[in-house]
Parts: C-alpha cells; sequence; structure tokens
C-alpha cells in the first residue's frame, strides 16, 4: 500500500512538472519598448456609426491625441501601432510633425513608423493620429515606442520556412501569413529579395523558400496557395539571436479536373499608378495563389505579364494573357484576349453605342465583362437605378448591352448583400440576355484585396497550366461553362449527363438535378439553394464541420418544367475573419451590418422546352 501511495504521487508529481514545463509563457518585455498606449481605443465618427457590430468599446473621438514622456535622441527610433478596420488615409503626426499614415487595410496588424532624429523632445510629446475626410470607424492601440532602428528591430531571430507539396515533395510557391497568438499579423522582413513579396504579416514565395526575420517573441505561421489547398500551420517562439528551420507541406484539397483557375481582373501600380503591387510582386501574387490563368486588366493599357513570369522563373505555373479594363466615366469594361500593339480603346468615349462595338473590334478580343456593376464611378452606377429596372431586367442602354459576363463577386469591391448581383444577372437572363457570372479580385494590392479570392473557374483542359488552351477558354466564357468562387465551389447535373452551360432538349415528366459542393478544409457551407429563372425553388441545409474537397452532394427531382427554364445553384457559408484569408468589408456598403459570407455559383444548365415539344 505504502508502495502504491509512493507511485501515485510520484505520477501526480511529473504530471504537475509536464504541465508546468508545457505552461503557455509570455517572452519577457525587451527593455527597448517603452508603452504609449497599452490597450485600444476605439476612434471615429460618433454618429452615424460606420458599422453596427457588436464591439461594446464606444467611440472615444473623431482622431486620437496622446502625450506621452520621452528623451530625445540623435539616432532613429520606431514607433509601434497595432490598427484595425481602417479603409483610409489616417495621418500620422508626432509634434506636429507627419511621419506618415495608417495603412489602409481593415485586418488587424502591427504598423511600424520610423520616427527621424531629432523628433522627439525631452519631457511631453503629443502623438496624435488625424482622420480623412471620408468616416472611418478604427480601432488603434496597443502603441509603444521602440528604441532601435527598424532593421536592428526586425533582426531578433531568424525561422527558415520550406514549403512542399504533400504529394511530390515539389516546392510551392505559396503564401506565408506570421501572426501573434492573437491573430495581429506582425512586422517583419524576409530573404532573398529577389524571390519575396513582403507585407506586414505576409510573406510570397517563388518557390517555397523563405527566410524570416522577427523580433523576440511567440508567432503563428501558416501556409496556404489559394482556393484548391489546404492550410499547414505551425507555432514557432523567436528568442533573441536564434535561427530554428521550418518544413510545412500542403495537400491539394479540391478536385477541380477539367477546370481552369481564372482571375480576369488584376492590376499592378507599375501599370495602374495605384494599389501598391509592383509588376514583379504580382507575379509572385498569381503564383503564391494558385490562379492557373492571369488576365492583365490594367486601367486603359494592353499590359504582358508574360516576360515577368519568365524573368521569375515561373512560367510553367500559369498562363498570362494581355487584357484592359477599359476604364470610363460610364463603366468598366474588362476586355481580352488583346493583340499587344492593337490600339487602346478610347476610354472618354461614354456612348455604349460606339464604346462597346470599339471595344469588340479590338484585334484579338472575345470576352467583354461589366465590372462591379452596382459600384458609383464618377457618379454613375451601371446597374443604378437610373439605368436598370431590377425588377423586369429592362436597361436603359439594353439595345447596347452587348457583353459576354458581369463580375457577381468581386472580392476586393464586395457588396453587403452577398447575393444582390446574382438577383441583377438573374433578371438579365431572363430579359433574353445571354450573359455569363463570373467572379474576380480586383486585386490593386499585395494583401489589402488577396488576388484571385474572388475567382472564375472555366472549363477547358487544365493538365498544364503554361500552356492552356485558350481558344477553348474563351469558347465557355461565351457558351457559360464558367462556375463562379469565392471560398466556394458548386457543380451542376442535370439527368446525369447535362452540365453547365448545355442545353436539355428532350426533358423527361421528372428532371433529377444534382448539386455538388466542395471546398477546402478551411471553408464552410452552410446552405446550397437550386434557383429556377432565378426563383429560389429548393433549398438544403449543409452539415460541414470543415470537410476537405466534396462537402456535400444534393440530389433533387422537380417537375418537367412547363415553359424554357434555366437551373443555377448557389452555396454559401460563415465567412472568414482569420488574417490568412478574411473576407473584405463591402467597398461601397449599403448597410452598416457586416456578416461576412463565402459563396460559390454556377452559370445555368437551359431546359428547353418549346423547342422540344
Amino acid at each position: 500500500m505504502r508502495h502504491r501511495s509512493a507511485l501515485i504521487f510520484s505520477l501526480v508529481a511529473l504530471v504537475l512538472v509536464a504541465v508546468w514545463l508545457l505552461r503557455p509563457r509570455t517572452s519577457p518585455s525587451d527593455p527597448r519598448r517603452s508603452v504609449i498606449e497599452a490597450g485600444s481605443v476605439r476612434i471615429g465618427p460618433a454618429s452615424p456609426r460606420e458599422w453596427a457590430d457588436a464591439d461594446p468599446r464606444p467611440i472615444a473621438g473623431a482622431r486620437y491625441e496622446k502625450t506621452f514622456s520621452a528623451a530625445p535622441s540623435e539616432a532613429s527610433k520606431i514607433l509601434s501601432l497595432q490598427q484595425e478596420g481602417v479603409k483610409r488615409n489616417w495621418g500620422i503626426f508626432l509634434n506636429d510633425r507627419k511621419l506618415g499614415t495608417l495603412v489602409p487595410d481593415e485586418t488587424t496588424l502591427e504598423h511600424l513608423v520610423e520616427i527621424p532624429a531629432g523628433t522627439l523632445r525631452t519631457g511631453d510629446n503629443v502623438l496624435r493620429l488625424e482622420p480623412a475626410k471620408e468616416p472611418d470607424d478604427i480601432i488603434i492601440g496597443p502603441i509603444a515606442l521602440i528604441d532601435a532602428a527598424r532593421p536592428e528591430w526586425l533582426a531578433g531571430g531568424m525561422v527558415s520556412i520550406t514549403v512542399t507539396d504533400a504529394a511530390n515533395g515539389r516546392p510551392l510557391p505559396c503564401r506565408l501569413t506570421v501572426t501573434r497568438p492573437d491573430g495581429t499579423l506582425v512586422a517583419l522582413a524576409a530573404t532573398p529579395e529577389n524571390e519575396v513579396a513582403v507585407r506586414t504579416g505576409v510573406v510570397y514565395t517563388r518557390q517555397g523558400k523563405a527566410s524570416l526575420s522577427l523580433p523576440a517573441g511567440d508567432y503563428e505561421i501558416r501556409a496556404g496557395r489559394g482556393f484548391e489547398w489546404g492550410l499547414a500551420k505551425a507555432k514557432v517562439r523567436v528568442a533573441s539571436g536564434s535561427s530554428q528551420d521550418l518544413g510545412l507541406s500542403l495537400v491539394r484539397e479540391v478536385d477541380t479536373r477539367g477546370w481552369i483557375a481564372v482571375d480576369s481582373h488584376i492590376h499592378t501600380l507599375t501599370h495602374s499608378g495605384h494599389g501598391d503591387a509592383t509588376l514583379r510582386e504580382r507575379i509572385l501574387t498569381i503564383a503564391g495563389e494558385g490562379i492557373e490563368l492571369a488576365i492583365a486588366t490594367e486601367h486603359n493599357h494592353h499590359a504582358d505579364y508574360g516576360p515577368a513570369a519568365e524573368a521569375a522563373g515561373l512560367t510553367g505555373e500559369f498562363a498570362t494573357v494581355v487584357g484592359n479594363e477599359v476604364t470610363t466615366k460610364q463603366g468598366h469594361f474588362n476586355c481580352f484576349p488583346i493583340d499587344a500593339v492593337a490600339p487602346v480603346v478610347n476610354h472618354l468615349e461614354t456612348d455604349w453605342s460606339k464604346l462597346l462595338p470599339a471595344i469588340r473590334a479590338t484585334p484579338g478580343v472575345r470576352v467583354i465583362t461589366l465590372n462591379h456593376p452596382r459600384d458609383l464611378h464618377s457618379g454613375f452606377v451601371p446597374l443604378g437605378e437610373a439605368e436598370f429596372d431590377a425588377s423586369t431586367g429592362i436597361h436603359r442602354r439594353a439595345a447596347d448591352f452587348k457583353i459576354d459576363a458581369i463580375e457577381v463577386i468581386t472580392s476586393g469591391a464586395m457588396q453587403s448583400d452577398i447575393e444582390w448581383l446574382y438577383r441583377d444577372w438573374f433578371a438579365l437572363l431572363k430579359r433574353g440576355h445571354r450573359i455569363s457570372a463570373v467572379g474576380s479580385s480586383d486585386s490593386h494590392d499585395v494583401t489589402r484585396f488577396l488576388l484571385g479570392q474572388g475567382r472564375t473557374y472555366v472549363a477547358a483542359p487544365d493538365e498544364d497550366p503554361a500552356h492552356v488552351d485558350l481558344d477553348r477558354v474563351w469558347s465557355s466564357y461565351e457558351e457559360g461553362r464558367v462556375r463562379v468562387s469565392l471560398g466556394l465551389l458548386v457543380d451542376l447535373k442535370v439527368d446525369g449527363r447535362y452540365g453547365i452551360g448545355d442545353r436539355v432538349m428532350s426533358p423527361g415528366e421528372t428532371v433529377k438535378v444534382e448539386a455538388m459542393v466542395s471546398g477546402p478544409s478551411w471553408t464552410r457551407a452552410d446552405r446550397v439553394v437550386l434557383y429556377a429563372n432565378g426563383e429560389a425553388l429548393l433549398e438544403s441545409e449543409i452539415m460541414d464541420p470543415g470537410r476537405a474537397g466534396e462537402k456535400a452532394r444534393v440530389v433533387w427531382e422537380i417537375p418537367r418544367p412547363g415553359k424554357d427554364t434555366f437551373l443555377v445553384a448557389i452555396a454559401t457559408g460563415p465567412g472568414l475573419t482569420e488574417a490568412f484569408w478574411p473576407i473584405p468589408r463591402p467597398y461601397q456598403p449599403s448597410s452598416p451590418i457586416f456578416e461576412p459570407r463565402v459563396i460559390g455559383s454556377t452559370n445555368p444548365v437551359w431546359i428547353d422546352i418549346e423547342e422540344s415539344r
């Protein structure tokens, strides 16, 4: 009995020691870091609130101002600000000297700002954040003064990462997301410089290899490669002067055989003049997000990404096509493919009866899309009430409405109601327009709006992304053999043999309809709806705990329609807020309520009743 008691005591002691050794521990505070604001503060317009969320923190004021004590310095220092929900260019002022602006990115991140020598003064110093003219409800803090230059501060420890394909061990172009344990994107440095694109907490790698320099602390690292791939995660502790290797592998989770992943709305700072993605960085983001066909659509400019992809050694990862976003005061239109030496369409033309034929006549053009049709630009909304009656599908310029597709999802310009543009598209289809629904990113940046988050899957052989059958791709756009994806993907079969874009000529008395919903393990689906001529016909709930690949397969039987009918399936699920793939808030919100959702949809399967009689 005595021996048993001693054994139990020893086991309990071992367990307690193990718990103590494995306990969560915070790194000791760095003596170079002085706290200015220990917590977080919500600032912005008091009324009306930009977002009607559940955050209990009251608005502290229209701007932020804090007095703190510091000693003057002959060397530069840095200011560390944690920010969240920033859409506009907030000015950062220290003792009335402008240091820069907050990062216009709504994700929670740490922003490091240099304080030039001579800016700090003895005694009281005043930090001030000034808003832009437009309302912007943001959260600031913690804030700290760091007695070090940026390179010195970031050179705490090194983590060398290699990301490979779990199926074959091949190094993969990918995106690395680095956060604190609370999910905040952190400032870092990464090498080799010519093979990475770096922003706060994010590194795109050319071939899955990067060495990260981080201040001492605890971090979570995630590797991903866009919609079709799973995530690889690791927790690391970085000590001052440490060096460690980290290997991660990615699993392809979504079966997209026979479908090309396309982003048909892409910009660069190099050619469009705004955003922050240089051409070199854009190539890395295309490869890192697993896009197989990248269409350059710079504003009123024919750009060819091919030479940049070749220079980066990435021609085997994706194909490129020259396009153009014809940006006018009466709508934005993407057109592709384009002969690179073709004349640029006159973007000052606003008469669609002249503009659209001129776009169509541009050498090479096969596809014209109407971009973000509910967005206001230059006082004009292409599908606004002045132009379009959503209840009837009648457009004021219907006679000139000669386009091939409209963006129903633009991840860089989201709508408050994620299905609003689908209803517009349904109305146009019912009116007789044969227009495909597409998805895209409209990305101008490396990380603010992720390239390929909204994308289109086009029916075409995909065995070799470097040699895509482009004629087949353009035919699929014209025939509606495309699928829209923002975190989910949906396929549709009718009577077991008719697919998206097909026509069912002789349906029986009962029509069998099968919808398959798929996605990676890090998204979830909760419902799929079958629409007939734009009206919800049937709906099924989906119980998805986060399955990889096929999330649901739903079979419905419907009676033979009494008239010509088009069928479309749309699946949705809860949106993501984590820093590795956040669903952006609406670009031009129509409501202060924001509920992020993921979505995937088909284009129509057509049932012809009248012709089969």
